[in-house]
This record gives structure tokens, C-alpha cells and sequence, in this order.
């Protein structure tokens, strides 16, 4: 989060005020808001930040603790769908902040309460124990720390003094050092590190890591079911963490750090410390130190140094995880043939000169998820999901597109978003187009794609629109007839009638988004797409009912010609 900072005094003493930037800014302070003062999305973290800020000298632990709670509460309510209760301005904006976090995501909040006061934070702390599970962070500022903020800000970085950590056992260890650096690799105990984030979680541990805990559901779950499921293998599945620290020091089985911190690994001591379980097991540990006395400067650079270097590389996608699959191996060969260019490795250079088309196996399976399974709202907000589900995998991948029909329709579906691509392009630089529609259409590809798909079947006679009207979820289980299609359009308009195709698409969707939310069931355009049961009850339903109606139906037979097999 970048903020500003400026000086101020109060009291005789310095203080720091701090400055969202205009973009992110939202101050209520008024009634019916929630114990928000702000909120927004950040999307360097992908989460929700929500603050309280309080310019009082009498604010206490009870207060905080109660500030706090009400925070919380309004939370559970808009996930509740319960906020008939708060003002217009907090709906709207908190609303839009939250329908951006996806499923990897959902609940990453962070509250920050800051005030001028003196309290005992580390009592509020305490006491807000049974509620810190419902945010992903929780930060407390109070007139104490301001100072030392600053310091932290612009000077240093708070370190944890010391404390020790459990070895499995003595001298199982390995050394390496260089001119500048050295460092070793144990294992220690799990419940050694449950205790050092208890102590000091909210007091330097994390300080030098670049990111705080980001609840990521794909990485937490697959942490939380080592820890359940098979502690004994935690070693073997988990990367561990790295500390950089002045000093440490090999006392037995014990091993002493002086001035450190948790410069990567975050997310995995978080889920240790915050963990019930009671049965220890390893994590593995590599600790690094300056390879002589440094200056406090010299040593936060050199700390920095490795916090950058560690946190540096690219985390593990689960489409990274199907890169070697035997199915995305033989899809790119046969692209290949089609000189398509088809990314499954990320880094991996192009191989094809020239190449007629280039797509990734994410962008790839969001088409085909949309386009052909009918399932925008999960490609759209779900992309991960495609590769770490298996049904999802399976109705995108095991295809076997080595039929000629089904190849046919790839070409001519990447045709399609080549073509698509270039339309927005165009589209984001009409002033005429208003911004209502270039809304829908900057955040509603996959939902386009997918009523490309339902005019595919419509024009081609496979579904009957009266029925897919009464029940449209036909469309998301029937037999999905491959061909191509845009290819074989003859005539030399078929950019114009793929644009009038869109437009006729989006002035539908506006009508029908504006509706919605005029009624309060949807809070903004991202939450309107978010998820499939929207597109089935609400989207095709539309759609049909306009392209069905006489003064509309020409109009739609003379677009989608392009669509025809």
C-alpha cells in the first residue's frame, strides 16, 4: 500500500499523518458507516482495506475492541447480503472493494484501527483473539507507535532483539558461506516457531518480509491439509522459510537469533501459529547473516537484499502444475502444426516465427470455458479453478482436439478473440461509445464470449431459444457440435457485423445490469458478471427474450451470420 507521510505535532511530540492516495481515498465519517472511515481495493496485495481512524485522546482498549468488532460485524453483514442498514456511500464503495477479491482471495480483509491516544494494544490484542480469524490482518496504531513508525518509515526497520528456535536435532545442519554472507539450513520444530509468532507476529517478526499474510485459498488449503491431514510430510511439502538476521548462535538443540526477521515464508509460520493442532513435526529453515559487524544502515540494506532476492521469483500457479501434462504437451504440438503459438510454460520463449495466432493456456481455457461450457462467471472470477478442479481441467483439456472438427473450431475461435481484442482497442478510444457500455465491455469478455457461444447455437439450430429460456442451464450440458464457422463467412464484412454483433450485446447487458442494480441485487459491474448463476437466471434470459422479439431478431440473424457452421 504507497501512502505518504507528513510530520505534525501534537502535544509537544512528533506525529505522522497519513495520505491515501486520491485514488484510493474514501472518507466518510458520518453516521450509519459501519466504523468505516475508508475503504478500498488494494490490488498490489489483492485485498480489502478498511480503516478507523479516531483524532481523540480518549480512546481506550474497550473502545478499540468495540470499534473493531463493529468493523467486523459489518463485514458479516454484506456477506450476509444484510446492509440495508449502512449509508449509500458505504454500500457502494465497500461493495465494489469486495466483489474484486476472487475465490484465491475471498476474505482477505485488513482492518486498520489508528488513534491518537495511549492504550494497551497488546490487551486489545488479546481480546480480539476469538475475532483475528475473520481477517486476514489486523493492524493497531496507537499514539505510542506514531514515533516509531516514523522512525521505521524513513530510518530503520524494527527487527525482533532475540529469541530461540527448536532444532529436530543438534548439529543437523548445513553451512555455506561467501565474502559477505553466510548462513545455515535446519529444521526446526514446529511448535518453536508457533511460539515466536505468538510473541512476536504484531512486533518485527514479518517486518522485512515484502508481503503480510495474503489469504490465497489454493496455498492455504494446501498448507491447512498438510497440517491436518499428513503433519509427518510437512517437510517434504512445503518450501519452509528463510530468516535474515545480525547474529544466531548454536546452542545444542536450540539455535539463539539476534536482531531478525521472517523475510519469506509468511504465509506458512501465520498458518503454523494460527493452527490448533498440537502435534509437532520439522519445517525447514534457512537462516542468513552478514559475514561481519555491519553499520545499522549497512545491515538493513543487507537485510532488504534478501527479502528482495527471496521473494523475487514467480509463486507456483496451478496452471504451472499441468504445464507437463501429457494432454497441454500434445495441444500445443497440434497447434503447433496450425502455426498457432501456445503458451504452457510461463518464461518459455516463442518457438513459432510468425506466428498466426499466440494465446496462453489460461486465456485458452477461459475462452473454451465461456464459449463452449457456458461458465463465465468461473472463468471470469475463477481462473485458477480451470486448472486445479479436475472436472473443470477435464471439460476444458481432455477434448481430444486432435479431430479435425475440433481443431477447426479452435482456429476459428481464436479468429474470433483476435478479432475481439482489436474491437476493444478501437472501442476504448470512442468518446461516443459512453461510459455505461465501455464498462460493460472492459470487464464482460468472458460473458461476451460465452453469449457468442449461446449465438452460435442459436443460429446453427442447435438449441431452441423458447426452451433454453425456460430452462437455461440446457445450454451449459448439451452436445457441443465443433466446427468451424467464421472461416467459411464469405463476405468482406465481417468486422462490421462482428462490431454491430457486440454492440447489440452490450446495449442488452446495460439495460439489463441497470435494472439489477436499481433493484439492489447487484452492487456493481464486477459483481454482476462474478459468478454463472447470474448468467443463466438473468444474462441469457435477456438476451434471448430482445433477439427473439421481430423488431430485433432480423438485426440478430443478419450479425451472427458470421457465427453460422
Amino acid at each position: 500500500m504507497r501512502v505518504a507521510y507528513e510530520h505534525s505535532h501534537l502535544n509537544g511530540k512528533e506525529y505522522m499523518q497519513i495520505h491515501f492516495p486520491d485514488e484510493l481515498q474514501e472518507i466518510y465519517d458520518g453516521s450509519h458507516d459501519g466504523g468505516m472511515d475508508y475503504v478500498f481495493f488494494s490490488e498490489e496485495e489483492s485485498k480489502v482495506v478498511i480503516g478507523q481512524n479516531k483524532y481523540s485522546p480518549n480512546e481506550s482498549v474497550e473502545s478499540c475492541v468495540s470499534e473493531v468488532n463493529k468493523t467486523i460485524r459489518t463485514i458479516e453483514d454484506f456477506n450476509r447480503g444484510s446492509a440495508g442498514g449502512y449509508s449509500q456511500k458505504v454500500r457502494e464503495t465497500f461493495q465494489n472493494a469486495a466483489d474484486q477479491l476472487t475465490n484465491e482471495t475471498e476474505g482477505n480483509y485488513e482492518i486498520v484501527f489508528a488513534t491518537t491516544s495511549d492504550f494497551n494494544k497488546e490487551e486489545a490484542l488479546r481480546r480480539l483473539e476469538n475475532v483475528q480469524d475473520k481477517v486476514s490482518q489486523m493492524t493497531l496504531i496507537c499514539a505510542a507507535d506514531i514515533s516509531s513508525v516514523i522512525d521505521k518509515v524513513q530510518e530503520s526497520t524494527i527487527l525482533v532483539t532475540e529469541d530461540t528456535l527448536d532444532l529436530d536435532e543438534a548439529n543437523n545442519r548445513l553451512s555455506y558461506k561467501s565474502d559477505d554472507k553466510e548462513g545455515i539450513v535446519v529444521n526446526i520444530k514446529s511448535t518453536s516457531l508457533a511460539r515466536v509468532y505468538n510473541k512476536h507476529s504484531n512486533r518485527g517478526l514479518f517486518n522485512l518480509n515484502i508481503r503480510r499474510f495474503i489469504k490465497n485459498k489454493n496455498v492455504d488449503d494446501g498448507i491447512n491439509h498438510t497440517l491436518n491431514r499428513n503433519r509427518a510430510d510437512f517437510w517434504f511439502l512445503n518450501n519452509g522459510i528463510t530468516i535474515a538476521c545480525r547474529d544466531y548462535r548454536i546452542e545444542g538443540n536450540r539455535i539463539k537469533l539476534y536482531d531478525f526477521s521472517i523475510v519469506n515464508g509468511g504465509q506458512t509460520t501465520t498458518l503454523i501459529g494460527k493452527h490448533h493442532g498440537t502435534t509437532q513435526f520439522s519445517v525447514s529453515c534457512r537462516i542468513i547473516k552478514p559475514s561481519e559487524n555491519l553499520t545499522d544502515e549497512k545491515f538493513m540494506q543487507f537485510c532488504n537484499s534478501i527479502a528482495e532476492a527471496t521473494n523475487s521469483q514467480k509463486p507456483i500457479q496451478p496452471k504451472d502444475l499441468k504445464s507437463n501434462a501429457p494432454e497441454m504437451i500434445q495441444l500445443k504440438r497440434l497447434l503447433a502444426q496450425k502455426n498457432v503459438e501456445f503458451g504452457i510454460k510461463r518464461g518459455e520463449n516463442n518457438t513459432i516465427r510468425n506466428p498466426r495466432y499466440k494465446i496462453r493456456n489460461d486465456s485458452f481455457a477461459q475462452l473454451i470455458f465461456s464459449f463452449v461450457n457456458q461458465r463465465p462467471g468461473t472463468a471470469r472470477s475463477s481462473k485458477n479453478s480451470l486448472f486445479s478442479n479436475s472436472k473443470s481441467y477435464n471439460m476444458v483439456f481432455l477434448k481430444r482436439y486432435s479431430e479435425s472438427s475440433k481443431m477447426d473450431f479452435i482456429l476459428d475461435l481464436l479468429q474470433l478473440d483476435e478479432r475481439f481484442d482489436f474491437i476493444c482497442q478501437k472501442y476504448k478510444s470512442d468518446a461516443l461509445i459512453g461510459n455505461d457500455k465501455l464498462n460493460i465491455l472492459l470487464n464482460g469478455k468472458c460473458v461476451l464470449f460465452a453469449l457468442f457461444g449461446l449465438a452460435y447455437r442459436v443460429i446453427n439450430g442447435d438449441q431452441d431459444p423458447n426452451k433454453v429460456k425456460t430452462d437455461p442451464k440446457i445450454i451449459e450440458v448439451d452436445d457441443f457440435r465443433y466446427s468451424k464457422f467464421i472461416s467459411n463467412y464469405s463476405g468482406d464484412d465481417i468486422d462490421e457485423k462482428f462490431d454491430s454483433l457486440i454492440r447489440l450485446f452490450i446495449g442488452i447487458l446495460v439495460e439489463a445490469y441497470n435494472a439489477k442494480y436499481s433493484s439492489k441485487e447487484v452492487t456493481s459491474v464486477s459483481n454482476y458478471f462474478k459468478n454463472d448463476k447470474m448468467y443463466f437466471e438473468d444474462i441469457v434470459i435477456s438476451v434471448l427474450e430482445t433477439i427473439t422479439r421481430e423488431f430485433y431478431k432480423k438485426e440478430f440473424e443478419e450479425y451472427a451470420k458470421i457465427l453460422l457452421r
